[in-house]
């Protein structure tokens, strides 16, 4: 079974739990015993013991004859968890920051959570989340609820590498079936997506969750690469579309929102160059396409597409064809 990582907190405290368990059952731990319950190196248990002695004042002694640890003083307790000013802030406003995931899958009960949090933690800080976070707000975007067992289906699928059939309708609405491969869950903009693969297409594609209308254990094997990466696809996309040919994006953004656009982060390859007149270039790489156009489209008509010249011809249609539309009386 894998070995749980410990931070050496957690250490200190389950050590301190370990030595009371030998006291009570009148056999003695020792450092083997440490270092096969938190699957450390026997230098790192003293260590540990070092500092549960010398840092937090443990009455820790070594019995001889037993060949182990026990505590002199038996009603001695490990001092409480300690915070700073700045960690009791950053604690605060998690439950804030988690609230746009109220009606999700992952929706629990923030405000009980955190209170018990705040109830075990004691030391020289007093802990009082609703009055640091009167004054914070995190208005959360438009989601789409999702069955919770279909989530948890599909995490499972996800973990186990699975391939299933689905039910699936599009975004123009149509339904069909597929046979896919789920190899990542991903949250983005108030949705779930499935990056899935496909035994009919080449490359990993992307399925919402929320318009998936049925999900069954499927047959046979869809490969894999063995050298596809999470990190490296969502690198290469932008926002969660990806693509199989990497484009060289070059936008030119007016002096009207040139402030705005230079002040974020779009894309993890961007670079910005100003312009005297105000002006900025906005450069990147991205296998990504779908997003990109509808995103350059929303900035209309504040960018110029100026390479590569299939994007411009691209959103040049899409301006066209909203023009068409618009003249319809």
């Amino acid at each position: 079974m894998k070995k749980i990582v410990r931070t050496q907190q957690s250490r200190l405290r389950r050590m301190v739990e370990m030595i009371r368990e030998g006291m009570a059952e009148g056999r003695l731990r020792n450092a083997t015993d440490f270092q096969r319950e938190f699957g450390v190196s026997r230098q790192s248990c003293w260590r540990d013991l070092d500092t549960l002695r010398d840092d937090e004042g443990a009455p820790v002694a070594y019995d001889a004859s037993q060949r182990g640890f026990y505590l002199t003083d038996a009603e001695w307790r490990l001092p409480p968890l300690r915070l700073t000013r700045r960690e009791v802030f950053a604690f605060s406003i998690a439950q804030r920051m988690l609230e746009p995931f109220r009606g999700t899958p992952l929706d629990v009960e923030f405000t009980s959570l955190f209170e018990k949090i705040g109830e075990s933690i004691e030391g020289s800080v007093t802990l009082e989340v609703a009055a640091l976070t009167d004054h914070l707000h995190v208005v959360g975007e438009d989601y789409v609820p999702v069955d919770q067992k279909r989530w948890m289906r599909a995490a499972e699928a996800v973990d186990r590498r699975e391939v299933l059939n689905i039910r699936y309708r599009k975004f123009d609405g149509t339904e069909k079936t597929y046979a896919l491969r789920p190899v990542h869950l991903v949250a983005y903009h108030g949705d779930w997506y499935l990056v899935v693969f496909r035994g009919d297409r080449d490359g990993a594609t992307m399925f919402a969750l929320s318009r998936v209308l049925s999900m069954t254990p499927g047959e046979g094997e869809i490969p894999v690469p063995e050298d596809w990466s999470p990190v490296r696809y969502f690198e290469q996309a932008f926002g969660i579309t990806g693509g199989e040919k990497l484009h060289r994006v070059r936008l030119r953004f007016s002096p009207k929102v040139a402030a705005y656009i230079g002040s974020r982060v779009w894309h993890c390859t961007q670079r910005i160059q100003h312009f005297r007149d105000g002006s900025l270039e906005l450069c990147f790489e991205t296998r990504g396409w779908k997003e990109l156009v509808r995103w350059i489209l929303s900035w209309q008509p504040d960018v110029q597409v100026i390479s590569p010249r299939v994007l411009r011809d691209r959103v040049e249609e899409k301006l066209r064809d909203a023009l068409e539309r618009f003249s319809v009386r």
